[in-house]
């Protein structure tokens, strides 16, 4: 009995805090009749809204009260209404209608957007702050999948339906945001959906990564396309657009003018479409704008962007709510989506609080605890019968997945082992009920060749166990052999994450291993065997090192990354076995020596080493994101300074004694608006103490010999691999710009092909050999690039040739 009025009392007070909140919805359609989405339904009453979905539908709960309402999309006249909101639920639908053609408008267009770009520039200085509520939504679907593409098991897993057709991805959250500018929004989540079934058909960022403000001059849409896209209303707009008044209507007693905006050449990436601007104040009332194919979008045909902004009771207008529909064609295979962010309330924040924001995101574990109540009661658009009936089946799937017999079944299913894929990209065997992995690797990383080793064979075996959400351990045994020299190295490594929010590990490894001399890495054993036996050039150099070394790794506070390894070495010299090749008109096999190429003459003594390795990265205003797996760094628009230093102890049978010292200062993106990104590193170092080194502890440098060139940011394209490494004062540049397509767009038919125009060079100067230059002009499409350049050091006045980049 008592149980019952436990229950009751529980009950009453349920039906009493709900009964507080009236449900205000309706349907929004044209004057058609057809449904309108992306209406903004807004109340200055309590500067709340909500905005209708694809079929017109939208829902707000409100407390009782008078509300004032304003019904706002761009293109539609908007309609304001006085409702008083009682009872459970208030039914209103409505119609937008488009204005009416207007003829002898006094305004001209040109004025008018004069007038925007200068009220643009004034918005520099300080606004109010604003606190509230944000919901964003993200959302990919497959509009034709061929079947030769997928198979019937996968397409089930998927949901996709018999047609091939569906949404793959699909998250919505809702969270607390503080402004303190227009280039500065932190967000802390308070409640998350998300449905991931696709990360290896499409990996678009999500949307807290989608930033887009017409009021900067420029707009970059991260993961959609290297180059830059200029604002209709920026400071260059002129030189990129014409515009046309089309139309002007009222809102209450404002005018609006309704423009026309239109790319002065095709070709280019420009936007085309409409825009609305708030007479007098010269503020953005509404966006409509497109990015067609023409636009030269990478693996996308046509972007829509679509925005509309409210006025506040301090007569700001802020954006309400903003829509990124995509839609393209990859190989027969036809997708769209779209990202939604929509404020449901803004409100003048008065507190006090410091900025910038460095935490721009955060959501723990505890904000994917919500009930369906939660989200119907708070979300912001209505979901469609689609996504509704989305959530449905993979909340099914998901409960499925906790009884051990289906996760069993599934995990059978995965782990089924297929020769195609094994060979492209190797094999992982998964447990789920132990939450580990095993992964294998593909035989084209398996089977190598050398001039050292002969054949060979080098094994792998990575093995991942998570503990929890933030602790995990990775094992990888190696054993490595060689039939010609008939030596067997076999090492571990082991790496513990104990605190990802620091991106802190410890990890050591204890063994015998063959070892490039370089050790920032030259080629690897699959490319070297090809050039080896094909082309007669046996790039890599090794020497053989016994080694156990134990470091760590973290942050001790927000930008600042210490690294410390402490390693005991015994290593030796080595020379080559065998010097079979394909190619049987080569003369370029030369011995393991690089200093000595033609000689056989061990490069260093059998000697051991002790040495102590530390480095301290700077990310200077480092901004980030806190999730429940750990913290993660968004691009930083600052340069990053590493300090490195290396001291050689000469104890406990330690032949060396020497200490080094340097400094990087680098930058991988910096934006350069409509004229693409620059890369550049700086480096320079010494040794402070040169007493007793050998070879394997000279500063490398990263070269270039091979066709095939590793981009990684800091190398050189012709260099050689071992020539110049030193244990002298050093001093290194790279500069790069890319472009992003800036010139070629303007090339008609080439235009088409969509290219990345590339430039660039590097320069070393060591304290032994002559100084070192090179220069370079390069074509990259999306993932393809060449480059071709000339090269000016030791063995020739000049040197030229392509590389063919990958690692971009």
């Amino acid at each position: 009995m008592r149980s019952v009025w436990i229950l009751a009392l529980t009950l009453s007070c349920y039906f009493k805090v709900n009964a507080q909140l009236v449900y205000f919805h309706g349907q929004i359609s044209d004057e058609q009749g057809k449904p309108l989405s992306f209406v903004s339904i807004w109340t200055s009453t309590v500067n709340k809204g909500a905005l209708t979905n694809e079929q017109g539908l939208y829902g707000i709960n409100l407390k009782r009260g008078i509300y004032s309402f304003s019904f706002r999309s761009p293109g539609y006249e908007p309609v304001f209404k006085t409702i008083q909101v009682e009872g459970i639920q208030v039914n209103n639908d409505l119609r937008l209608y488009r204005p009416t053609e207007t003829n002898g408008i006094s305004k001209n267009a040109d004025s008018i957007i004069w007038q925007v770009i200068k009220r643009r520039n004034s918005r520099q200085f300080p606004k109010p702050d604003y606190d509230g509520h944000l919901y964003r939504k993200a959302l990919q679907r497959l509009n034709d999948l061929p079947k030769i593409h997928v198979k019937k098991d996968l397409a089930h897993e998927l949901q996709i339906n018999p047609v091939r057709k569906g949404i793959i991805n699909f998250s919505e959250y809702i969270s607390e945001f503080y402004s303190r500018s227009k280039d500065y929004l932190k967000e802390e989540v308070i409640a998350l959906k998300k449905v991931n079934n696709s990360k290896d058909f499409f990996n678009f960022n999500g949307s807290p990564d989608l930033h887009v403000d017409f009021y900067q001059n420029i707009l970059n849409f991260n993961g959609f396309n290297q180059h830059t896209f200029v604002s209709p209303i920026g400071d260059q707009a002129f030189t990129f657009y014409r515009y046309r008044l089309t139309r002007q209507f009222t809102d209450e007693s404002r005018i609006i003018y309704e423009i026309s905006v239109l790319p002065k050449r095709r070709d280019e990436h420009l936007f085309s479409g409409t825009i609305y601007i708030v007479d007098k104040e010269w503020r953005l009332y509404g966006i409509d704008l497109y990015l067609l194919k023409n636009a030269h979008l990478d693996f996308i045909n046509t972007v829509h962007i679509s925005q509309q902004f409210v006025p506040l009771n301090n007569n700001d207008w802020e954006s309400h709510a903003m829509q990124f529909n995509f839609s393209g064609k990859f190989w027969k295979v036809k997708y769209s989506g779209l990202f939604l962010q929509v404020y449901q309330d803004i409100n003048v924040d008065t507190t006090t609080r410091t900025g910038p924001y460095h935490e721009v995101f955060h959501i723990t574990k505890e904000d994917y605890m919500k009930d369906q109540q939660f989200w119907e009661q708070n979300r912001p658009v209505e979901l469609t019968s689609e996504e509704d009936h989305f959530y449905k089946v993979t909340d099914q799937a998901q409960k499925a997945k906790t009884k051990k017999e289906l996760t069993d079944s599934l995990q059978n299913k995965n782990n089924n082992f297929r020769l195609l894929p094994y060979i492209l990209k190797g094999y992982t065997l998964h447990n789920y009920n132990l939450n580990s992995s095993f992964s294998f690797q593909s035989p084209r990383s398996m089977v190598f060749y050398n001039t050292v080793e002969g054949w060979g064979i080098d094994l792998k075996v990575k093995y991942l166990k998570v503990i929890d959400s933030i602790h995990n351990l990775t094992l990888i045994p190696e054993a490595r052999y060689g039939f010609s020299d008939k030596v067997l190295n076999a090492n571990i490594f082991a790496n513990y994450v104990y605190n990802p929010f620091r991106q802190a590990s410890v990890y050591a490894r204890v063994g015998s291993d063959f070892l490039d001399l370089n050790n920032t890495g030259t080629v690897s054993l699959f490319l070297n065997s090809l050039s080896t036996l094909f082309l007669g050039s046996n790039y890599l150099k090794l020497y053989q090192s016994r080694f156990v070394m134990a470091g760590t790794y973290g942050e001790v506070a927000n930008g600042v990354l210490l690294n410390g390894l402490v390693e005991y070495a015994d290593r030796r010299s080595l020379f080559n076995t065998t010097l079979h090749t394909f190619n049987k008109d080569s003369t370029f096999l030369t011995s393991n020596n690089p200093l000595n190429p033609y000689g056989n003459t061990p490069l260093f003594p059998h000697y051991r080493a002790l040495i102590l390795k530390g480095s301290a990265t700077f990310t200077f205003d480092q901004e980030y994101e806190i999730t429940p797996t750990g913290k993660y760094i968004l691009p930083n628009r600052f340069p990053r300074v590493r300090v490195n230093y290396r001291v050689g102890i000469p104890a406990l049978g330690s032949d060396v004694n020497y200490k080094f010292v340097s400094a990087d200062f680098f930058q991988d993106r910096l934006n350069i608006g409509i004229y693409g990104y620059a890369s550049y590193f700086l480096s320079a170092g010494t040794f402070l103490n040169a007493k007793k080194l050998y070879y394997p502890d000279y500063m490398q440098f990263r070269g270039g010999e091979s066709f095939f060139f590793n981009s990684t940011l800091g190398s050189f394209h012709f260099l050689n691999y071992y020539t110049y490494s030193t244990d002298k004062a050093y001093f290194e540049v790279h500069l790069e710009q890319n472009f992003a397509g800036f010139f070629l767009s303007h090339v008609p038919l080439i235009n088409k092909l969509n290219l990345q125009e590339i430039i660039g060079g590097s320069y070393l100067t060591q304290g032994i050999l002559p100084s070192y230059t090179e220069a370079y002009i390069g074509i990259k499409r999306t993932v393809v690039r060449i480059d071709y350049g000339f090269a000016f050091g030791r063995y020739s006045n000049r040197f030229q040739g392509f590389r063919l980049v990958y690692n971009l």
